[in-house]
């Protein structure tokens, strides 16, 4: 008599091809790239201009704004293309008070 465990590992396959498929999904999806130097960002309410290359990545972004905005530390970062401007959306996450030891 035959054991079914040994028919486990061509349940496994159909599963990795569906993660293949999804990952393969999510890399096509390019933005459009940034011909604008100048990027646009809103955060607290205000919008004002900075270059692009500064506002391309989060951590650059949060060395640049952190003497400014002390907020931004631990904060929401979405970054949009349109019509080769550049617009980066800075929201602030609530933090937590601290710690109570009862």
């Amino acid at each position: 008599m035959e054991n079914e465990t040994n028919k486990a590992p061509e349940d496994d396959t159909p599963c990795n091809a569906n993660n293949a498929g999804t990952e393969s999904t999510e890399s096509t999806n390019a933005t459009d790239p940034v011909t604008d130097p100048k990027a646009t960002i809103k955060i607290e309410g205000q919008t004002f201009e900075l270059d692009a290359l500064l506002a391309q990545e989060d951590k650059t972004l949060k060395v640049v704004l952190q003497p400014h905005f002390a907020s931004i530390e631990n904060a929401n970062i979405t970054r949009e293309v349109k019509d080769g401007k550049l617009s980066v959306t800075i929201v602030k996450r609530a933090q937590h008070k601290g710690y109570a030891a009862r």
